[in-house]
């Protein structure tokens, strides 16, 4: 059996604010074009700044992707019918299927010391591997405020994107929790613990690396 939720595992089970999330996007996005625009404007010739005004913003339809929720990593596996879900008081319990809505995962060790809340969302609104997204945007994925002091970047792997985690405090301790995502999808991660130390973002990064080498993202076959 998985052990019972911890006090921090609630929090990253509230919905995200896509609308809010995506208006900040917005907002910084169109800061770094206008920059980039003026720095155009004295680099490169007339003609050339003609093009990048009448193409620039054009986007193509985005592709729509696919995704199976990988059976185990780095020692966890997924949850089964006699393991109970971390996500049953805020979802009703797991959802696996990312292709209907965000699949929400729990993941179990043998040892029933320590699991996970992992969600994963396709085709998200937000690209969160946009190296401009600032510290309001990871606070609305985590669902915990956090600044740049508090943020660190891990590499993803072969996966790309970007990861990032951050340390917070919670019952006289502290936690971590990831985010990971590119344009295609976002995962979050959140470990939980009865008792006991909480893991540093380090160790939930190496274990978030470890899931997504076994998460394959695939486009829809049109």
């Amino acid at each position: 059996m998985s052990p019972p939720a911890a006090p921090d595992a609630g929090p990253l089970g509230r919905p995200i604010d896509w609308a809010a999330t995506r208006e900040r996007t917005a907002r910084l996005r169109k800061r770094r074009r206008g920059i980039g625009g003026a720095i155009a404007v004295v680099l490169v010739a007339g003609a050339a700044v003609g093009i990048w005004l009448a193409t620039g913003d054009e986007d193509e339809a985005p592709v729509k992707h696919t995704a199976e929720m990988p059976v185990g990593f780095a020692g966890y596996r997924l949850a089964g019918k006699d393991d109970k879900s971390l996500w049953s008081a805020t979802h009703g319990g797991d959802n696996l299927n990312p292709t209907k809505e965000k699949a929400h995962a729990t993941y179990v060790r043998p040892d029933g010391k320590k699991s996970y809340m992992v969600t994963l969302e396709l085709n998200p609104p937000v690209d969160v591997s946009d190296p401009g997204e600032d510290d309001e945007v990871i606070s609305v994925l985590l669902n915990t405020s956090v600044d740049s002091g508090r943020v660190r970047n891990y590499a993803p792997g072969a996966v790309g994107g970007k990861l990032r985690c951050v340390k917070y405090g919670v019952a006289n301790t502290t936690s971590s929790r990831c985010v990971w995502g590119n344009n295609t999808a976002t995962v979050t991660a959140q470990p939980v613990i009865p008792s006991g130390p909480r893991p540093t973002p380090a160790q939930t990064a190496t274990d978030v690396q470890a899931f997504l080498a076994e998460l394959h993202i695939r486009p829809v076959e049109k």
